[in-house]
């Protein structure tokens, strides 16, 4: 079984965007603990679409136990269309037949959601995003998960393999990159990639960037004095005007 996660580097310090790590260490979680009941060894691959600078996240993923990593490098720009990023990682998600994919539910930065979900439309996979646990052991042909929902209910799905999932927090807790990883990290191959490899001519992004601002402030608070009873009967009188009670 081959599973290739999608991983993105966020924050001023270049860190692994917290949502892939969940996705990574599921993915490492399969891995070891299905090498009894899968036909062929599990193996998980890393991929990531950014700077120069992203190769620090993928010896990272390495240290934690991921196989191969592959890098699409861009330039460093502060917005990057999902449409464009969600193409890259497909492509290379093509040139070799993984049963499943992994991502992150959406990025710290921009928290868009989207990646994921457009990466399955682009490889015509069937998808579950906000996947909250998955049942082991696999049959290699279907995977059972829970995806959370709105007001706490929770999903369940059986889904044909390949197929495309997108990791919520609190499926798991990351592991920290073990000593002998992390020496060993940093004599495995990276792929790098540019859109020239991967395409024969550039992507157009099918949504932009138009602005961003920080949200107005909306919410007053109001400070109740007096007595005990003074107020309650201040809060009553509140919820009374709010129609609350």
């Amino acid at each position: 079984m081959k599973i290739l996660v999608c991983i993105k580097q966020v924050g001023d310090d270049g860190d692994m965007n917290r949502f892939d790590a969940h996705a990574l260490e599921e993915a490492l979680f399969i891995k070891e603990h299905s090498d009894n009941t899968m036909p062929e060894p599990v193996s998980v691959d890393i991929v990531t679409a950014g700077p120069s600078t992203a190769e620090k996240i993928i010896r990272r993923a390495f240290g934690m136990g991921a196989d191969r990593g592959f890098h699409i490098v861009t330039e460093n720009s502060d917005y990057i269309s999902s449409f464009v990023t969600a193409f890259g990682l497909s492509a290379v998600a093509k040139k070799t037949s993984y049963d499943l994919i992994l991502t992150g539910i959406m990025s710290e930065d921009m928290m868009a959601g989207q990646t994921g979900p457009m990466m399955a439309k682009i490889l015509n996979l069937p998808c579950a995003t906000g996947v909250i646990k998955i049942f082991l052991p696999l049959t290699g042909k279907t995977i059972k998960v829970e995806r959370e929902m709105e007001n706490g209910f929770r999903d369940g799905l059986v889904i044909l393999l390949p197929a495309v999932l997108t990791i919520q927090a609190g499926i798991n807790t990351p592991r920290y990159p073990c000593l002998s990883n992390m020496l060993s990290a940093n004599r495995k191959q990276i792929l790098s990639l540019s859109s020239e490899d991967l395409f024969w001519e550039p992507i157009r992004a099918r949504e932009s960037c138009i602005g961003m601002e920080d949200p107005e402030k909306a919410r007053t608070g109001r400070v109740l004095e007096g007595s005990v009873a003074d107020k309650a009967a201040q809060l009553f009188s509140f919820l009374r005007e709010k129609n609350l009670i």
